[in-house]
C-alpha cells in the first residue's frame, strides 16, 4: 500500500533563473523512472527545520521518467530557502497530489495571471506539438520583472496565438498596451469550441469567467486551478476546504459549474 506521507529524497539537477525572486528547479528521484504525474498536479516539498509547502509541477508530463520541475517564488522563509538550492542539493518531497487538468480533446486556450502560467506550462509542454488541435495562450502580469518563462514566450509567440499584457508597463514585441488579462480576453478572437484552462490569483477568476461568458463560451469547457493554503496535501487538515471538497485532494482543478455552485465565482 502506498504511503501518502512518505518523504522521498530528490536532488537538484538544474536551476533556471526566471526573475529576481523566482527559479525553476529540475529534480530527480532515486526511482525517477517510475515517477508519473498529470499536468496540473502538485508536489509537497520541504527542507528539514523549515517545513514543507505545495508547489505546482511546471514540466512536461512526458518527461516525468527523467525529471520533474518546480517553479518556486520567494515569498517567505521556506520558499526563500528553497530558492537558495544549487545543483546537487537535496530536498524531501511527497506526491504528486491533486486531480490535474482534464484530458485535452479539442482546441485549447490557456489563461494565466500573475504566476499562474506555472501549472499551465505543464499543459502547454504536453500539447504544444500536436497537429490535431490549435493552442491559444493569454498571459497577464504586473511587470516584466515579475514574469516567469519570459525566454519561452517568444518561442510560443512564433508558433501559436499568444497574447501578453502587463499591468504597469508595455513590453516591446509583446505587450503593446497596459492592463489585465481580462483586457486580452476582450480584445482577442478566442478559439471556438475550445477547452479553457485558467490559473492565477483568486481575485481574477470571477472577472475572467465574466468575460468568457460574455464571449458565449460554453461553461462546460471552463476549468480553474485554485491556489489555496494546503498544509497536508491529502485532505486531512481541512485548511483548503471549498464547498464540499478540498483543493488538495479534489482539486486543485475545478470546473466552472462546481465553482459557481459553491458560490466561489
Amino acid at each position: 500500500m502506498k504511503n501518502i506521507y512518505e518523504l522521498k529524497p530528490a536532488h537538484v539537477t538544474k536551476v533556471i533563473k526566471e526573475n529576481s525572486i523566482t527559479n525553476t528547479f529540475n529534480f530527480k528521484l532515486k526511482n525517477q523512472n517510475e515517477f508519473k504525474f498529470l499536468a496540473g498536479q502538485f508536489m509537497m516539498i520541504g527542507v528539514p527545520g523549515f517545513g514543507e509547502c505545495p508547489i505546482s509541477i511546471s514540466s512536461n508530463p512526458k518527461d516525468s521518467t527523467r525529471h520533474f520541475s518546480l517553479t518556486i517564488r520567494s515569498v517567505g522563509e521556506l520558499s526563500g530557502k528553497l530558492n537558495s538550492l544549487k545543483v546537487g542539493d537535496n530536498v524531501l518531497v511527497r506526491g504528486p497530489f491533486g486531480n490535474g487538468f482534464p484530458e485535452v480533446t479539442k482546441n485549447l486556450i490557456l489563461i494565466g495571471g500573475g504566476c499562474g502560467f506555472i501549472p499551465l506550462r505543464s499543459v502547454f509542454e504536453e500539447n504544444r506539438n500536436r497537429k490535431d488541435i490549435k493552442l491559444q495562450v493569454l498571459v497577464g502580469c504586473a511587470t516584466q520583472d515579475s514574469l516567469v518563462f519570459k525566454r519561452e514566450y517568444l518561442k510560443i509567440k512564433n508558433k501559436h496565438d499568444f497574447g501578453l499584457i502587463l499591468e504597469h508597463e508595455t513590453m516591446p514585441g509583446f505587450a503593446r498596451q497596459k492592463g489585465f488579462v481580462t483586457d486580452l480576453i476582450k480584445k482577442k478572437k478566442l478559439l471556438k469550441d475550445a477547452q479553457i484552462f485558467v490559473c492565477g490569483p483568486e481575485v481574477m477568476y470571477k472577472f475572467v469567467a465574466k468575460e468568457l461568458l460574455a464571449k458565449k463560451v460554453d461553461p462546460a469547457n471552463m476549468f480553474f486551478s485554485l491556489e489555496k493554503r494546503m498544509h497536508c496535501g491529502v485532505g486531512v487538515c481541512q485548511h483548503c476546504a471549498i464547498g464540499t471538497k478540498y483543493v488538495c485532494k479534489d482539486g486543485p482543478v475545478f470546473s466552472y459549474d462546481f465553482l459557481k455552485l459553491s458560490k466561489y465565482l
